[in-house]
């Protein structure tokens, strides 16, 4: 789940970059912060959801 997050994030900045859209800071900001959230708690082991 946060490898979705982390690759929405790149490919929303890196469209943002290459073609000048108007995608607020903010979005990019979230995306990358759910991500990195997301992987630290997978790596210590801790889950959300599933089973």
């Amino acid at each position: 789940m946060a490898h979705l997050f982390v690759a929405l994030f790149l490919i929303i900045f890196g469209l943002n970059v290459l073609f000048g859209l108007s995608i607020p800071i903010w979005v990019s900001g979230l995306l990358a912060l759910i991500g990195g959230v997301l992987l630290l708690l997978e790596r210590f082991g801790m889950r959300i959801g599933g089973r």
